[in-house]
Formats: structure tokens, sequence, C-alpha cells
């Protein structure tokens, strides 16, 4: 574990021994639990909302989704490098959900999304128990029905799809309203399945990891002038 600090964000970077076991306590401590996969477009957007700022760091544990943000907080070691880069976390905990039949709720901005994201854990672990989806579509109308709709499913695990910052301010707003144990939410251009969807992310993933180096940088060079 290692407290680290990016663009004024106050993270903790946990190995994935310690996050899943962390993770595991999460799956019976019968309290919702928030867990965020961290991307670098995430950091830079947050970096400059105090509130958002605030929604991050209100997780109770952040995944780092990019190798990019280990190098910034010094903590590049071989064995972190692999684990974030193949995603390992993601699939060691979807992997016990299956093996002890936890039981898996699906959340997702639109009908699209909800593909990519039933695809994506398809890909990873085939045999999830998934029981419940819901398109929250219109945020304004539509919080309430999928609360309503969880709680009377009560899952052990929600995985969540959205943009951001929407996806963080749900978490933030609903977190001690919802039946669930785990809250866990996917960066929304973590799945991208098209060529052109591929080229578009990859553009989009370049664009983001420059502007996250300099940012740092330069958040850097001010703390020591």
């Amino acid at each position: 574990m290692k407290k680290i600090n990016l663009l004024g964000i106050s993270l903790t970077d946990y190995s994935l021994k310690e996050s899943l076991k962390i993770s595991n306590h999460y799956l019976n401590n019968g309290a919702l639990n928030t867990i965020s996969v961290i991307s670098t477009q995430i950091l830079v957007e947050a970096a400059e909302n105090p509130e958002h700022k605030e929604w991050i760091e209100s997780m109770d544990m952040t995944i780092f989704g990019e190798t990019d943000i280990l190098r910034a907080a010094d903590n590049a070691t071989r064995n972190r490098l692999k684990e974030v880069e193949n995603g390992e976390f993601l699939q060691e905990f979807f992997h016990r959900l299956a093996w002890n039949r936890k039981t898996v709720y699906l959340l997702a901005d639109s009908e699209q999304q909800m593909e990519y994201l039933k695809a994506r854990l398809h890909e990873m672990q085939s045999n999830l128990l998934i029981i419940g989806q819901y398109v929250l579509e219109d945020v304004s109308t539509g919080i309430d029905s999928f609360i309503n709709e969880i709680n009377d499913i009560v899952p052990t695990v929600i995985v969540s799809k959205f943009p951001y910052p929407l996806q963080e301010q749900l978490m933030y707003e609903n977190k001690k309203k919802i039946n669930a144990n785990v809250w866990l939410a996917l960066p929304e251009h973590s799945t991208i399945q098209t060529k052109k969807g591929i080229q578009s992310f990859k553009l989009l993933e370049w664009f983001y990891r420059k502007l996250f180096k300099r940012r740092v940088s330069k958040y850097n060079n001010d703390k020591t002038e």
C-alpha cells in the first residue's frame, strides 16, 4: 500500500494481493463499498474540479487502470506494472465472484454500452451469475427506478459503465441508498469493439496520456518552486 498525491488528488495504490484481500472483505462486511477503476482521463479532468476531486477521493478503493499512473506515482515496479498492464485485479475479482456464485447486477447509460459491458465481462469470466441489468439513459427520471430494482434484487456486486463524471456522481450521491456489497465502476472507454472505435479510443488514450504527463510534471514543478 502506498499513499500518493497526483494533481492534488489523494489516492492509495494497493498491490494485487492487497486489493483482492480488501475486496474480499467488502463482499462480506454488510455495507456498500465503492471501487473505481481510474484512468488518466479521469485524473486530468477531476483535478480541474474540486467537487469531482471529492467524488474520486470518496471511493473506498481505487484501482489504477493505466501504467502511466503508476509511473507518475513513482511506484512503477516491474510487478505492479505487470499487474496493471494485464488488468489482473479485474480478472481475479470476477473469477472469485463466479467461483463463489456471487450475484452481479449491471448498469450502463445506453444499450450500446450495456452490450460492451456484457461482452467485456464474458471475455474475462464467462460464468458470472448476472441477475439483472438497467440502462439509465435519463438520469433526471431513472435514478429511483434503478435503485428500487437493485434493492428488490439485492445483488452482491453492481458493475457500472457510465461516462465521467456521471458515474462518480451517481456513486457518491446514492451510496447510502443501495443494498449491495460492492459497486465497481469501469471507465467509459474501457471497451471499444469496432475498428473505427479502436482507432478513436487509441487516439483519445494517447491524448490523455500526454496531457496527464504534462499536467503531472507542471504540478510537481510548481510545488517545488
